[in-house]
């Protein structure tokens, strides 16, 4: 078998080297640079969702104070207006 030939193994050592670097060139220049460039906008994109989460949450929070101090004050001024009304109901 020529492959395993001691006498074939320069040049095929030769042509790995020079394949593998003609690869490595044409991945290097074309493809690496896409996949950094999607990388790059992918870490973008989520970095923006990210920061838009945590502004939608402290909104989220600040209704949900808002909700619970209605809430709780609710049974007070439902009180003051029927104090109101048995007054005006009085006169």
């Amino acid at each position: 078998m020529p492959q395993l030939d001691f006498a074939e193994f320069p040049s095929q050592i030769f042509w790995l080297i020079v394949t593998f670097g003609f690869l490595y060139v044409i991945l290097a220049k074309n493809f690496l640079p896409r996949v950094a460039a999607v990388l790059e906008q992918r870490r973008d994109t989520i970095d923006h969702d990210l920061q838009k989460a945590r502004q939608l949450r402290e909104e989220s929070q600040l209704a949900l104070k808002a909700y619970e101090d209605a809430l709780h004050q609710a049974p007070a001024d439902a009180q003051a207006t029927a104090a109101e009304e048995r007054i005006d109901n009085a006169e």
